[in-house]
């Protein structure tokens, strides 16, 4: 079996010779000069734009509290026994308070963290106390001008 494996290869890549020495004798060498320099021309700008890192969800949310809500102040990673719960919970991504006391408590999550019971507790003990709870997914665009858009309608 061995032996003829060698010769299916060395068979496959004669022919392959074969068949590119007709391709360039048809098109001639110039015309395959150029279909090998186009991907290097188009793989250039596409590197640039990769280069280009979009701002985090939480950046997002940091920048737009910071401009548009300065009268509010916040911290970020806050625990719900903070705030006087027992128990085990799930930080909370960013916590939005006015005058000292919480105002907003913001989650940022990902695909499955809402299954997490820590999760949920965390979540039932900001409602719990009338305190606004919203989510924002991770790995959504969340534009500027949705997360402007969702904190005026909590903070205002």
């Amino acid at each position: 079996m061995g032996l003829l494996d060698k010769l299916f290869k060395k068979g496959a890549s004669i022919l392959k010779d074969a068949a590119e020495g007709k391709v360039s004798e048809l098109f001639g060498k110039k015309e395959e000069e150029e279909r090998r320099e186009e991907p290097s021309s188009v793989s250039a700008p596409v590197q640039d734009a990769v280069s280009y890192e979009e701002p985090s969800c939480r950046e997002k949310i940091l920048r737009i509290l910071n401009s548009e809500f300065p009268d509010l102040s916040f911290r970020e990673n806050v625990s719900a026994r903070e705030l006087g719960g027992t128990g085990r919970f799930m930080d909370y991504s960013i916590a939005v308070y006015k005058e000292g006391r919480p105002k907003l408590m913001i989650m940022i999550i990902g695909k499955t963290t809402t299954y997490h019971r820590e999760y949920r507790w965390a979540r039932e003990f900001a409602e719990k106390n009338a305190i606004s709870f919203i989510n924002f997914i991770e790995h959504y665009p969340n534009e500027p001008e949705y997360v402007s858009k969702r904190l005026h309608s909590y903070l205002d």
